[in-house]
């Protein structure tokens, strides 16, 4: 079977090597012309740690991950309201869980494929066509060629989805808020492993990544969903944050690189199907539930395992449905949780900020952190 994946992130290159496990080799073709290094912090926990145990690779993320225990955060004017350590929800999930920046996660599964999958690095699909018994596919480069299968794993704007699905405005469900994500040098020294700042409509975060940079995660209430140009984006921010302690006005005086930064509306994707004729959708591109789930790349990594192991065992037609039909339940609670905790994460009101701050260090402390854990396990994709 020729299967071709779009897109070079998480989601693709999780894809391409669970396909290789199951005696499938698909090419990747990725819009950026080489690996890219932009993305913030992510978790892999439960279901994502149990597809990387599969693979061989808890090491080698390990060696890359980001060490967090102590997390603080702060009001507006830089006052502590609370603190936690975040091994203590490790030690309750038994350490099946990490914080690793996307770029690194990425190069842990390119360097898993050692060659054997051809990645076409600026490169995208321009054009498809499922002609029935096989798709035809136009690339960015010229080249013409036919696929058993075509896979979207292009993420939440997912230019194969437009080509074949509908308009983005079909999918995209805007949540109302706006986020930014950077990395920089570290200029100032941290106290702890994650410092994060909360206002009223507001929140801006910093992960001390362990190789003298610091990964920034910015997010304030925005129902404007318009395209913001990259010269435009770092004047939103500093209207925002410039009045707020220097760890955080710090970080956008220097300016950003925009192509290894994120800028853009938060959406989720709701799609209705997740395949069409030869065509089928992976992670972001078919159920983005955004950052603020907390669990999207896991969701992810399991869907292309499941996806995977689906195509090794059964006709093309059955094995897309019972990909959807294993995953799609869960899916759709926990997207109904992401856009339920974008509340919390950033309080409308003095009210929920004072209640943000009683909850969350109740919740990371035993024996509530051992109740969260489960509910976490029981919500979280599984493999099996």
């Amino acid at each position: 079977m020729r299967i071709l994946i779009s897109g070079a992130g998480p989601a693709g290159l999780a894809l391409a090597n669970c396909l290789l496990d199951v005696g499938l080799t698909p090419v990747v073709v990725e819009r950026a012309p080489a690996l890219r290094t932009a993305g913030y912090a992510v978790g892999l926990h439960l279901g994502g740690w149990e597809v990387a145990e599969r693979l061989g690779l808890i090491d080698a993320l390990k060696a890359r991950a980001i060490s967090i225990q102590r997390a603080d955060y702060r009001d507006a004017q830089g006052r502590r309201l609370f603190s936690y350590n975040y091994r203590h929800l490790a030690a309750a999930c038994d350490d099946r869980m990490l914080v690793i920046m996307r770029d690194a996660l990425q190069e842990v599964l390119v360097e898993r494929l050692a060659g054997r999958v051809p990645i076409r690095y600026g490169t995208t699909i321009t054009a498809l066509a499922d002609e029935g018994e096989a798709v035809e596919v136009e690339l960015s480069d010229g080249a013409r060629e036919r696929f058993d299968l075509v896979v979207a794993a292009d993420g939440y704007r997912s230019g194969v989805r437009e080509l074949h699905f509908g308009p983005h405005s079909a999918f995209l469900k805007p949540l109302g808020y706006r986020s930014a994500a950077w990395r920089m040098p570290s200029s100032r020294e941290m106290d702890c492993d994650y410092a994060a700042f909360m206002d009223i409509d507001l929140q801006a975060g910093l992960y001390r990544v362990g190789d003298g940079t610091i990964s920034t995660l910015f997010c304030w209430r925005d129902d404007d969903t318009s395209r913001v140009p990259p010269e435009m984006r770092l004047t939103q921010i500093a209207g925002r944050f410039s009045d707020w302690p220097t760890l955080i006005a710090d970080t956008f005086r220097h300016g950003v690189d925009w192509t290894n930064g994120f800028f853009d509306t938060i959406c989720q994707v709701n799609a209705p199907e997740w395949s069409r004729g030869r065509v089928v959708l992976v992670g972001d591109a078919a159920h983005c539930m955004t950052f603020l789930s907390g669990q999207g790349t896991s969701t992810a990594v399991v869907g292309a395992h499941v996806l995977a192991s689906e195509l090794a065992s059964r006709p093309l037609e059955d094995a897309l449905a019972a990909y959807e039909a294993r995953l799609r339940p869960k899916v759709s609670r926990l997207m109904k949780q992401s856009e339920q905790i974008g509340g919390h994460y950033v309080p409308r009101s003095r009210l929920g900020l004072a209640v943000q701050s009683w909850i969350i260090p109740a919740l990371m402390r035993p024996p509530l952190v051992r109740l969260m854990a489960r509910k976490m396990e029981s919500s979280s994709l599984s493999i099996a």
